[in-house]
């Protein structure tokens, strides 16, 4: 029975067409390669922090919840591009990819088998696709393999995010469109519909511009056909629908409003201002920009897709001389309409000039390209091959070789830099986290976080969903902080610090501190804020610490080429001038004579609110322009600002600060800013690498 069954299986396997086994061993080695790409590369995830919304999320599902729970005060623990919603958080995208991860971790306990899966799924499916568009296994494996060894695949293929996957689902949606119409079945029909509402409640943008066209040839061209069509494809349409709606409903409030644009509503397609949340600075987002991003991201694609330039020129060249099937044709020309309407698309230009991240994990925002891209090229990289090699064999390899050499070669060196890049940062986040897992019994991280989210810049400093981590963040904001250090007595208190721009590229300030919090009370509480030398960019005219609390704001001028240290007296009266004590003990420059301190300036800031003390450094440059170099706050509590006495007898000033550094990692410029608590001891341990 044993030998009968193994010839019957060595009899399927032989029966099956060579390019479909090649195909099956390259989907393999993708899975693979994803795998041991997260565990090399991104153990840590990337430096794209929106991989940590898609893993809180499938965590979250994975525990048998739709939205994370949002403990008092629930802006003190916001994950990145979250907001909050009664009492739990809503993420900023829709369940369906977290869904997947979530399944993996239900099942296996890691999200290895997700990423094993989508890789090797966006391989099978592009071949499949490319023999309904070319009729050729062999140009259809020739798709496959140049997805699979594109490093843009590659890369995404490690990460929890939606392009890989939303890659695969749109190419099943024209795979089973395609095979439907064609063998007048109706199961590739309801599957293809399925894969389209996923898609299209991943990423609509994306579905409507690449399959257009396709969709208007599709009606045209099947008018007998078209009831059928569309009511099968209904059928698929409708169980992702019906999902997208109730999670719209429970997510905000309406069934037709995507949580996308519940955080910012700025954050939207089209030119004007645009904002990625209610903090973030004003972007004016015009014609120009949109046309200087989508070049940029092209520019990248040329050599983060496996013989980008070649492709495009191949596809080209096959469309002129007619030699595309009419879906294909319909595909590049969805492709085209693609790149013009990401003209429009704030979000690619964010990603290019703002944020610069595509320089290390890949033009992401173009992996729906990828699609008409290798199935175009293949074709016509093919059609040209062997036009080349019927005019002579010596011929063809003469122009062939040096083609594919410089692809292979171009390739390596895009996909080794990228690696480097990668492997420095998730380095400097190692450091990071061993630091944190150096600090003894379970401590709570307040992280001085701008914007003010767990989970950026760094996906060391997020929380799982039920909030009992070994180290739990929370965001450092003011007086909120002691309400969160009182919820959680037996957690000691830190502060960590990170250089600004930290982790923003490889060769971006790396520097990380802790330093030990403890609560001081009393009728007044002083703290110490010192600036060091150098601590402003150099060639700065002038700079100014700025104190805020309430309706108060004292600006305070600083020489920005020496150290500058000044007292700040919190007593139950709030903030006024009298109350900060400048250092003068600091020496003349030599030639200099010695100037007497310079005495804050009050002024009255309009509806400002809280106790808190908010130190700020600006400077400001040679043309005039003032920015912000640092900010940090001191929490404060006044018994006098709560709405009815406390019976207990609450001291009349409760400050949460720094007695101290405790270890600091990494290496650039360190935050300038330090504020301790006066009579602290400063005795900081520092291990730097």
């Amino acid at each position: 029975g044993g030998d009968t069954l193994g010839r019957r299986l060595r009899g399927r396997l032989a029966a099956v067409p060579g390019a479909a086994r090649y195909v099956a061993v390259l989907a393999i080695l993708s899975a693979a390669a994803a795998v041991a790409l997260r565990h090399t590369v991104f153990p840590l995830l990337s430096v794209n922090n929106d991989e940590g919304i898609y893993l809180l999320h499938a965590r979250t599902l994975a525990e048998g919840r739709l939205f994370p729970p949002a403990p008092h005060p629930a802006q003190s623990y916001l994950p990145w591009l979250g907001t909050v919603v009664g009492d739990h958080y809503v993420l900023k995208y829709t369940p369906f990819v977290p869904a997947i991860f979530a399944a993996s971790l239900f099942v296996a306990g890691s999200i290895d088998p997700a990423l094993a899966v989508i890789a090797a799924a966006a391989v099978v499916v592009t071949y499949l696709l490319g023999v309904e568009l070319s009729g050729s296994r062999r140009v259809a494996a020739l798709s496959a393999t140049l997805l699979a060894l594109s490093p843009l695949v590659l890369l995404q293929s490690a990460m929890v995010l939606s392009y890989l996957p939303a890659l695969v689902l749109l190419q099943a949606t024209v795979l089973g469109v395609l095979r439907g119409r064609r063998s007048h079945r109706a199961l590739p029909l309801v599957g293809a519909g399925v894969a389209l509402g996923v898609a299209a409640a991943v990423r609509p943008y994306d579905v409507v511009l690449l399959l257009v066209p396709l969709a208007v040839w599709l009606l045209v061209s099947c008018a007998g056909r078209r009831w059928w069509l569309l009511r099968w494809l209904l059928c698929g349409l409708a169980v992702p629908v019906v999902i997208v709606l109730l999670t719209n409903a429970a997510a905000t409030g309406n069934p037709l409003r995507l949580p996308f644009a519940l955080l910012e509503p700025d954050d939207r397609i089209g030119f004007g201002r645009r904002k990625l949340y209610p903090a973030d600075g004003r972007h004016d987002f015009g014609f120009a920009e949109g046309l200087s991003s989508v070049g940029d991201h092209l520019w990248l694609l040329g050599g983060w897709a496996f013989g980008g330039v070649v492709l495009a020129v191949a596809a080209l060249a096959a469309g002129v001389r007619r030699r595309l099937s009419g879906p294909a044709a319909l595909l590049g020309l969805g492709g085209l309409l693609f790149l013009i309407g990401y003209v429009g698309f704030w979000g690619a230009w964010n990603a290019a000039e703002l944020w610069g991240g595509i320089r290390y994990v890949g033009p992401f925002y173009m992996v729906p390209v990828l699609i008409p891209l290798v199935h175009l090229g293949a074709s016509g990289s093919a059609w040209g091959a062997a036009a080349l090699v019927a005019r002579g064999r010596r011929l063809g390899l003469a122009v062939l070789v040096p083609v594919v050499a410089a692809v292979v070669a171009l390739t390596i060196v895009v996909l080794s830099v990228a690696v480097r890049d990668n492997l420095t940062l998730t380095g400097n986040d190692r450091d990071l986290r061993a630091m944190m897992r150096r600090l003894p019994q379970r401590p709570l991280v307040f992280v001085a976080a701008n914007p003010a989210f767990l989970g950026h810049p760094t996906p060391v400093t997020a929380n799982g969903p039920d909030l009992d981590d070994p180290v739990l963040y929370a965001i450092a904001r003011g007086a909120d902080d002691l309400i969160v250090a009182e919820d959680h007595p037996d957690r000691p208190a830190y502060l960590l610090r990170l250089a600004p721009a930290y982790d923003q590229s490889p060769g971006s300030p790396s520097t990380a501190r802790v330093e030990r919090l403890a609560v001081r009370t009393g009728d007044r509480v002083a703290a110490a804020i010192a600036v060091p030398s150098g601590a402003t960019p150099r060639g700065a005219r002038s700079a100014r610490l700025v104190l805020t609390a309430g309706r108060t704001r004292l600006s305070v001028p600083v020489d920005p080429r020496t150290a500058t240290s000044l007292t700040v007296t919190v007593d139950a009266d709030g903030l006024d001038a009298g109350d900060v004590d400048l250092d003068d003990s600091e020496p003349a420059r030599p030639g200099t004579a010695r100037r007497p301190p310079a005495r804050p300036t009050a002024t009255v800031v309009r509806g400002g609110r809280g106790t808190s003390v908010t130190v700020t450094l600006y400077a400001t440059d040679r043309e005039g322009h003032e920015r912000g170099v640092d900010r940090q706050i001191l929490p404060v509590r006044l018994a006098g600002a709560r709405a009815a006495p406390d019976p207990g007898g609450e001291p009349a000033v409760t400050v949460l600060g720094s007695v101290g550094q405790v270890d600091e990692v990494g290496t650039g410029a360190r935050p300038p800013l330090r504020i301790t608590l006066v009579g602290a001891a400063r005795k900081p341990t520092s291990q730097r690498r």
